[in-house]
C-alpha cells in the first residue's frame, strides 16, 4: 500500500489529468496461490483461497504472496490480460489536489494516522474451527 500511494502521489503531482479523466488504474494481484498437481487457482480474498481448497481436495500447496516481488515473471502472465483486475482511481469532482497530497504526503500524522484506523476495512474471518 505505501508503494501505492507514492505511485498515486507522483501521477497526481505531475499527471493530474491522468487521473482526473479516470485513465488510471490499480492492478489487483492475487495474495494467495493454491495448486496442486493439476491446477493453479490465483485468490484474491480469503473467502476465493478457502474455495479454491475445496475445490482442488485435500493438502493443496498454498502460497501466500506479499507482493508482486514474491511473484515470479512466469507466473505474472496468468493475471495479466482479459480477466485481470483493475480498480480504477476516481477523484470526486469538488477534490483539490493539493489538498490530497497534503493530507497523504504531509507532516500530519496524527490526522492520518486516524484516519486510516477509522476508514480501515478487514475481511471477516472466514476460517471455520472445526472442533477435535
Amino acid at each position: 500500500m505505501h508503494i501505492r500511494l507514492l505511485l498515486l502521489t507522483f501521477f497526481l503531482q505531475f499527471y493530474p489529468d491522468v487521473v482526473k479523466s479516470g485513465h488510471l488504474y490499480i492492478l489487483q494481484t492475487p495474495l494467495f496461490r493454491v495448486r496442486n498437481k493439476k491446477k493453479t487457482n490465483y485468490c484474491y480474498s480469503e473467502e476465493e483461497r478457502l474455495n479454491s481448497i475445496a475445490e482442488l481436495g485435500p493438502n493443496p500447496e498454498i502460497t501466500r504472496f506479499k507482493g508482486l516481488g514474491e511473484i515470479s515473471p512466469d507466473e505474472f502472465k496468468h493475471f495479466i490480460g482479459g480477466s485481470m483486475r483493475l480498480d480504477p482511481v476516481l477523484l470526486r469532482k469538488s477534490a483539490e489536489i493539493p489538498e490530497i497530497l497534503s493530507f497523504y504526503m504531509g507532516r500530519n500524522t496524527p490526522e492520518r494516522q486516524g484516519f486510516i484506523i477509522d476508514n480501515l476495512k478487514l475481511e471477516d474471518d472466514l476460517v471455520e474451527v472445526q472442533p477435535n
